[in-house]
């Protein structure tokens, strides 16, 4: 496996959140989290939040590890298939239990929708980015 494509897909998948949680959904993201946890649950600390992005981080480079590793066992070496894979990772394993914990936690349709299509869209760029670095 190409770990250097695993990382810059990991990375890739990271810089997506900030965008996607920042730029593009953070405000309607934001205010269903305060409806949902009150005022004092959303604000972390300094110390929290590095912790919170690495992990974070980690998770990404991970995801994007299986993701190679799939595609390795597969034999897919080509951007559509690659991301059927993507979509399949993404729905079959991230968007189920992301589900299975908003369902639990009780959070509104618009966290899911705004999380789901944050991973499903994070899943086909790694997959892209690994399929396409040969």
């Amino acid at each position: 496996m190409n770990w250097i494509a695993i990382l810059c897909a990991g990375a890739a998948y990271w810089v997506l959140g900030f965008v996607w949680y920042s730029l593009l959904f953070g405000g309607i993201w934001g205010a269903e989290q305060i409806k949902h946890r009150g005022e004092s649950g959303c604000d972390p600390k300094k110390s929290e939040f590095a912790s919170m992005l690495l992990a974070t981080f980690v998770s990404n480079l991970v995801a994007s590890a299986a993701i190679a590793f799939l595609l390795q066992r597969t034999g897919i070496v080509d951007v559509p298939h690659a991301l059927k894979l993507g979509a399949g990772v993404a729905v079959g394993f991230c968007i189920t239990t992301l589900t299975i914990v908003h369902v639990w936690e009780r959070k509104s349709t618009k966290v899911w929708m705004i999380d789901a299509s944050y991973h499903l869209v994070g899943c086909l760029t790694a997959a892209a980015i690994l399929v396409s670095w040969r």
